[in-house]
């Protein structure tokens, strides 16, 4: 638990034990998880948080940058704790999301947008989802 303590302490995040036992279930998920995921994970462990709560302290982790929101046009809302540049395979159908690691595509778009920038923006991440069926 000093390991997640120092990880929550790292990203200026005010160590509580809810923020403590919700970074815990991310860590034994692994990726592509959502809110109803972590829920359901922390009642096998005796922990009772409510939905609201558990979406606010996601929604601090993915401030912090310890995970990111999957776009994947739709509900439920897709979080992944994987953060490394990479992108996403996500079957409309199922709601399955996979990683997609390409790293010559994501060179590719880096230095394109450093060659092209985006009026009025600095882009900090670039997302890419190939939405289709997976099969």
């Amino acid at each position: 638990m000093e390991e997640l303590k120092q990880v929550l302490r790292d990203n200026h995040i005010q160590v509580t034990q809810q923020r403590l036992e919700v970074l815990r279930v991310l860590k034994e998920l692994g990726t592509h998880v959502t809110v109803e995921d972590v829920v359901a994970a922390l009642k096998q462990h005796d922990i009772t948080l409510t939905l609201a709560s558990v979406y606010n302290i996601l929604g601090i982790f993915e401030k912090k940058g310890l995970i990111m929101k999957i776009g994947t046009a739709g509900e439920p809302v897709i979080f992944d704790v994987n953060t490394f540049p990479h992108f996403h395979l996500c079957d409309r159908e199922t709601r399955q999301v996979r990683d997609y690691i390409d790293e010559p595509l994501m060179e590719l778009l880096t230095r394109y947008f450093e060659e092209h920038p985006v009026d009025g923006m600095a882009v900090e991440r670039i997302d890419l989802n190939l939405i289709g069926h997976m099969s």
